[in-house]
């Protein structure tokens, strides 16, 4: 719940992001029939990246404390985060986006070749295969979910993500000029919900260490309903 609470301005100012990247992609599919299975897919697609990413993260997580450093895990990601963050609200592409975005060329046909299909499975692909996309804000949620270490908060996560996104999306299928005015914005924004998790993840390898103490918003509560902050 602790990390769903801290990226649910990722989740839902990401809906600046996805109108813009996916928005003129779903506009295509406002005709189809079978257009709401794009969601079906997208939102599986999401959820289980999401599960593994923290299932990956766990297993760092378990490796680490092996030698007495989780704290480093914490500051893996919560890096990774930062830089992510920092690029985007800067406005330049993360190193690696254009080679990803070649290796990815394939799959971006394929993709365009399913759109063209009026038809439940193809559109249901479509959907699915969009977490391909080399995006900078799944990587933010993605390595968020890597640093929770857990599969099931992952899932949660991954499944938020997607649904708290869909909006958008589902207005881009009808009006997306809407949005048009508010992508401006989306660098800025984005770029600095990105500096602040990722800086809360770095208190938290800090805390993990001793350095500072944990923050918990509710410290009289029994510790398994903690809400904490780092």
């Amino acid at each position: 719940m602790t990390l769903l609470l801290t990226m649910l301005p990722i989740y839902l100012l990401g809906n600046l992001h996805c109108i813009g990247m996916c928005g003129p992609l779903v506009m295509m599919l406002g005709q189809h029939r079978f257009r709401y299975y794009y969601f079906f897919g997208r939102a599986l697609s999401f959820t289980l990246a999401a599960m593994i990413a923290g299932e990956m993260g766990a297993v760092l997580h378990y490796f680490l404390k092996l030698y007495h450093i989780p704290a480093l895990a914490s500051f893996i990601f919560g890096g990774a985060i930062l830089a992510v963050g920092i690029y985007t609200f800067m406005g330049w592409h993360y190193p690696g986006y254009k080679w990803l975005a070649k290796r990815l060329s394939t799959v971006n046909h394929t993709l365009s070749l399913l759109m063209l299909r009026d038809r439940a499975w193809p559109t249901f692909l479509f959907g699915f295969f969009t977490v391909t996309l080399p995006c900078g804000q799944t990587l933010i949620v993605f390595s968020a979910c890597a640093l929770a270490g857990d599969i099931w908060v992952g899932m949660i996560n991954g499944l938020a993500f997607a649904l708290l996104t869909s909006p958008s999306l589902l207005l881009a299928m009808n009006a997306h000029f809407l949005f048009q005015q508010l992508r401006p914005y989306y660098q800025k924004v984005m770029g600095g919900a990105a500096l602040l998790i990722g800086g809360l993840s770095i208190c938290r390898g800090l805390a993990e260490l001793d350095v500072i103490p944990h923050l918990i918003l509710n410290p009289a509560s029994p510790a398994y309903y903690h809400l904490v902050i780092y």
